[in-house]
């Protein structure tokens, strides 16, 4: 009668089960230490280490002189061209950030003046854009922030080498919001990263890269 291997155990990463000589411990930067097979061992060090280099990188807000991650910060440029880099509870409270409306003394919606904006003025037409640009690097090695209409043109004209990955579109696959924390976007990688991972059913190569670029994306 065969006697059943207790010295097995599952790799968080994929899931199969392996025998505890093979499995290796990899400690994540908030302290978690989760157990890899040889082929996960790798994967689970890089994200050990895009997490700690998230840990490290801070900046101070340009409202408050705060330090803040720098994933939590967001370039706003003024009127006059000026750009300043602000948290979320600063953000709030540049002005010209509402719906363009507040309501006058009588009640009545009355428009207010706009001296600020986000920074999204197109380096190809130099036109300012209400939605998020696209990060273009061309054949001599430029990388520019542009509109689609322009990042369309140029890649017609087979002079783009690459477009990196929106910010809003890394989100998307993250599942995380807009004002998300750092803790937040390291939990939602960790989830996602484990379910895209192409030795589980649900996940595939594909899928992996493509989490692995959203996570990049917003640190």
């Amino acid at each position: 009668m065969a006697v059943a291997d207790e010295r097995r155990e599952g790799c968080d990463g994929c899931g199969r089960t392996v025998s505890l000589e093979n499995l290796t411990t990899v400690t994540m930067p908030d302290g978690e230490a989760i157990a890899c097979c040889p082929e996960c061992e790798p994967h689970a060090r890089e994200a050990a280490e895009k997490l700690s280099s998230l840990d490290t990188q801070r900046a101070s807000c340009d409202g408050c002189n705060g330090e803040f991650p720098s994933a939590d910060l967001e370039d706003v440029v003024l009127t006059d061209g000026t750009v300043i880099s602000c948290c979320p509870d600063c953000l709030a409270e540049v002005p010209g950030r509402s719906d363009g409306t507040e309501s006058s003394a009588d009640g009545t919606e009355a428009e207010t003046t706009e001296i600020a904006t986000t920074k999204n003025l197109c380096s190809q037409c130099h036109e300012w854009i209400g939605e998020e640009l696209f990060r273009v690097t061309t054949v001599d090695g430029r990388t520019e922030e542009m509109c689609r209409d322009c990042k369309e043109l140029l890649e017609d004209d087979g002079v783009v080498t690459d477009v990196q990955m929106r910010k809003a579109e890394a989100r998307e696959i993250l599942g995380v919001e807009a004002g998300a924390t750092e803790s937040e976007i390291r939990n939602a990688f960790l989830t996602q990263i484990k379910s895209a991972h192409p030795d589980r059913k649900s996940g595939s190569r594909s899928a992996f890269k493509l989490v692995k670029r959203a996570y990049d994306r917003l640190i």
